[in-house]
């Protein structure tokens, strides 16, 4: 596990994703944080992917482009992959990057919102899945 504790909603770490099964993401590359920080006092992170390969047409709606600064930490420009959350073990957690800027994360958040709504997702029809959205980016409100 890495040796920071800074492990805030939005910051941006290099994660270990091995091992991997099927066609879930693979090998280490940075990932942000999108699980609120007083979640994060917990031993696991929820995640989402940070890839530099340009995504095809179809998944266009549910990806953010980064680009490579200071605050951010990332080298080449970059797309994270709102679609793949996952959570993991902080043992994961290589290390911190930096941190993405607000507007992003907001961008972030309304695919996430965008994409609960789509799949017909609420609160009573599937209990946990909107309200976990909601906690997730509440901060962001």
């Amino acid at each position: 596990m890495a040796a920071s504790r800074n492990y805030r909603l939005a910051s941006i770490w290099l994660v270990n994703f091995e091992p991997a099964m099927g066609t879930e993401i693979r090998k280490t590359r940075p990932a942000m944080i999108i699980s609120g920080t007083l979640f994060n006092q917990r031993r696991k992170v929820t995640v989402l992917p940070i890839t530099s390969s340009a995504p095809d047409n179809r998944l266009l709606p549910v990806v953010v482009p980064i680009e490579p600064n200071p605050t951010n930490g990332l080298t080449t420009d970059s797309f994270i992959v709102c679609i793949d959350l996952m959570t993991f073990d902080k043992q994961r957690l290589v290390k911190q990057l930096g941190i993405l800027s607000t507007d992003k994360i907001r961008q972030v958040k309304s695919i996430l919102s965008e994409s609960n709504r789509t799949v017909g997702a609420s609160p009573r029809a599937t209990p946990g899945v909107a309200t976990r959205v909601d906690h997730l980016l509440g901060k962001f409100r």
